[in-house]
């Protein structure tokens, strides 16, 4: 499935807290498991997202849940003003907190994306204090 996350931004809300995907995940891999949805949907991931997981995303702990392969990425975007519409890859906690530092209101969006075969699915979005 593609990534569309919502643009931030000047005024983007900050009054929500984390927002976690994990109870939607299993649900999307149940049905996939089951066939009432289409694995290659899931395996959709945008060539950008591709990229990053390959050359510049941190490798998770654990294996793909489709294609069993070590290749699991966590893929972190943050969205806010002077960030661009396309927001900014994030590949470090230490420029995480410098984004957090700076003047504005932040969205952080993690994703975890399989560089071999492509399943990506959004983890957690949460605000930048």
């Amino acid at each position: 499935m593609p990534f569309h996350p919502v643009i931030a931004n000047e005024q983007v809300e900050t009054s929500f807290g984390e927002v976690d995907y994990r109870l939607q995940r299993r649900r999307l891999l149940r049905d996939i498991a089951r066939g009432v949805a289409d694995r290659g949907e899931a395996c959709e991931a945008h060539p950008e997202l591709i990229r990053v997981a390959r050359n510049a995303a941190p490798r998770m702990e654990e294996r793909c849940p489709l294609c069993a392969e070590n290749e699991l990425r966590l893929v972190a975007f943050v969205f806010g003003p002077r960030l661009g519409p396309g927001g900014r890859c994030v590949v470090s906690d230490e420029e995480l907190q410098r984004i957090a530092r700076r003047q504005g209101d932040f969205v952080s969006y993690e994703v975890e994306v399989c560089a071999k075969c492509g399943w990506n699915h959004l983890l957690r979005r949460y605000p930048l204090h």
